[in-house]
């Protein structure tokens, strides 16, 4: 019956819209738009001016009625002041139910047109159910593959919305976002993250947020990633730099997930049979490992990773290439090239032998315009801070017309054979050479007393010219000439006689060699003297001499006395002070004066027999230096007296087995 009182109502109303005037009954105020919560209250606004006809509201198209009560819609009610035309729809706690589209109406009269508000939509928000991820509390991802990550809030209205964050930063790429009908005007909203997860990724929060216009705040539910990879393998060498013929450890540090690791070692993308160990120890380092390149291999159950290193040998300098010789034509340029290898690099630097002057670095040296002033040796010298240096010599020779680096005045004797030499000292090699003087002209061979010859020798081409039986003419001037291919070169080379040496520079010559050996020989016998007395000081035994005044000595005593070190213990011992007349020799002959004790007189000359003389001390004979004088020298009573006292003193030390004597007066 409701129903049909409202279409009844709908209906006349319309015709009364279309016969009515515009200036008829008309809205002050129309409703609005409007969304609420459920549970709150709502107004629905609505005046007229003029009101006529029956006002009612429509839900949908349908008449709630015009009854301010609204029987039926305990939770509706009509409000407002009549006479000033106001109908303003309240609902309280609204529910999901009264979500829909809402009209106000004035229905037609005899002499005034229905009218109709304009649409006022009513929405009634739900929250959503709680969000969640369906992969759970953990995902398990591989790094490098994509994998997609859901996240739902169901039965909200509007539909939730959904954001991602990871370790609090917003995801705002690779994020799909659906909604899906729940009925009853709810709905589900789902949002799919595409991941690309790195290995970075291991262990950090994602994050699924949600909120609608019925929540105060915002929901999330969270899941953490479990990221799978191959391992991050780091390769390196301690030390890092490693000194030729020492020992290095190359490391292999790897992370991965799973954690269970297998490794494999490599050498220049060799396998090293039985290396699996996350060390790999080299010992005894040479050059030739540099650079060569170790690779790791670590395996887990996701896959295999590897990491190189280059390792580097700390050496010294060696050569790689140097030319050795460079010949290069005046005027043109020259590059000397010398390379090392060494690690560090070498620093090369360049100097002329014999000088300290840096030229150059680098593994060349370039003159743009030589002459022959640059030809000569060159030394490239490599340094390696910390390993030593080496260097090798390069040699420029420059090429240009001969040069003739002989003496301008040469010598001979008269009478003898006499050479004039003429040296050509450079590059090329001289193609002629020839001898001119007093118009004659010769290469090789022979004219007259003078005959020509070349050879090679260290350092260019000789050419001599040698001169038989020197006549005073032939100390002249002579022309040396060479020729090359870039050109020829002469020297006036002058030969003069030879002066005798002085007979006085003879003479002195002569003299002062003689006094070279007689100090030479001086000093021979003192170093001897010095020994002899120095040794027969140390001897603890003695063998006692004595002789008679007339210069018989007596018979060697058996007895050998030995004088004791602790001359108060052996007082008793010493014999008794010898007669007057009695002399006792010691080994080192001392000078003293024997010419007091004795009162034999001076003995007869001595005569060397055969040429020789006796040595004082040893009794030995050597040849007389002094035959081509006509007498001998000298020699004194004192002389002659030890000579003899020590030959006998020599005979009865032998008996004695005891080479020493020593005095004890």
């Amino acid at each position: 019956m409701r129903l049909l009182t409202t279409i009844v109502a709908s209906l006349a109303l319309a015709g009364l819209v279309a016969r009515g005037s515009a200036q008829d009954q008309s809205f002050r105020e129309e409703p609005d738009s409007v969304a609420v919560r459920q549970g709150e209250t709502v107004t629905l606004t609505c005046a007229i001016d003029n009101v006529a006809g029956i006002v009612q509201w429509t839900k949908d198209n349908f008449a709630l009625g015009s009854d301010r009560e609204l029987p039926g819609y305990p939770r509706f009610t009509i409000t407002g002041d009549v006479n000033r035309g106001e109908y303003n729809l309240v609902v309280q706690d609204t529910l999901l139910e009264d979500d829909g589209t809402y009209q106000c109406q004035a229905s037609p009269t005899e002499n005034q047109q229905g009218i109709r508000s304009q649409n006022a939509q009513l929405t009634i928000y739900l929250p959503p159910d709680d969000p969640v991820i369906e992969e759970g509390s953990s995902v398990s991802v591989i790094a490098g593959q994509p994998k997609n990550v859901t996240c739902r809030a169901d039965n909200g209205k509007p539909a939730a919305t959904l954001t991602w964050w990871k370790d609090g930063q917003e995801i705002t790429e690779g994020i799909t976002y659906i909604t899906e009908d729940a009925g009853e005007k709810r709905q589900n909203g789902v949002s799919i993250l595409t991941l690309n997860p790195s290995v970075d990724d291991h262990g950090k929060v994602l994050t699924c947020r949600s909120s609608n216009p019925a929540m105060d705040g915002n929901k999330e539910t969270t899941t953490q990633l479990n990221v799978e990879h191959t391992p991050v393998v780091v390769v390196q060498s301690n030390p890092p730099l490693v000194e030729e013929g020492s020992s290095v450890s190359l490391s292999c540090e790897s992370r991965a997930n799973p954690g269970e690791v297998n490794y494999q070692w490599k050498k220049d993308g060799v396998v090293l049979a039985g290396e699996n160990g996350q060390v790999l120890r080299l010992n005894n380092v040479r050059r030739e490992d540099n650079l060569q390149v170790f690779t790791c291999d670590a395996t887990n159950a996701v896959g295999t990773n590897s990491a190189n290193i280059t390792l580097s040998v700390q050496y010294g300098p060696e050569p790689l290439k140097t030319t050795e010789q460079v010949i290069v034509d005046r005027g043109t340029s020259a590059t000397l090239v010398c390379q090392w290898s060494g690690n560090p690099s070498p620093t090369i630097m360049w100097a002329k032998k014999g000088s300290s002057s840096v030229l150059g670095t680098g593994d060349t040296l370039t003159f743009p315009i030589v002459d022959q002033s640059h030809s000569g040796a060159y030394e490239c010298t490599a340094v390696v801070p910390g390993s030593g240096e080496d260097s090798r010599e390069v040699v420029l020779v420059v090429n240009g017309p001969p040069i003739i680096s002989s003496f301008e005045v040469q010598y001979a004797s008269s009478g003898a054979e006499g050479q004039i030499e003429c040296l050509s000292s450079n590059s090329p090699p001289p193609s002629r050479m020839a001898w001119t003087w007093n118009g004659i002209m010769l290469d090789t061979g022979t004219e007259g007393r003078f005959t020509a010859e070349q050879r090679d020798v260290h350092g260019g081409r000789l050419s001599v010219l040698t001169v038989s039986k020197v006549q005073a003419a032939d100390f002249a001037d002579y022309n040396c000439t060479v020729w090359n291919r870039l050109g020829l070169t002469s020297k006036i080379i002058t030969l003069r006689q030879k002066e005798p040496l002085p007979l006085a520079a003879i003479v002195g010559g002569a003299v002062a060699g003689l006094v070279l050996i007689l100090v030479i020989v001086l000093l021979v016998f003192v170093f001897c003297h010095r020994r002899r007395k120095k040794q027969g000081a140390s001897n603890e035994s003695i063998t006692r001499l004595e002789v008679r005044a007339d210069g018989q000595e007596t018979p060697p005593k058996e007895k050998v006395e030995i004088i004791h070190r602790d001359h108060e213990a052996a007082k008793d011992k010493v014999p008794p002070p010898p007669p007057q007349r009695k002399y006792y020799i010691t080994a080192d002959y001392d000078d003293r004066d024997y010419s007091s004790k004795t009162s034999l007189g001076a003995p007869p000359p001595w005569t060397p027999p055969g040429g020789t003389y006796q040595d004082y001390k040893n009794g030995n004979l050597y040849s007389n230096p002094y035959n081509n004088y006509s007498s001998y020298p000298a020699v004194s009573e004192h002389s002659y007296e030890r000579a003899s006292i020590a030959s006998r003193a020599s005979r009865a030390s032998e008996a004695q087995k005891k080479p020493r004597m020593m005095t004890h007066v």
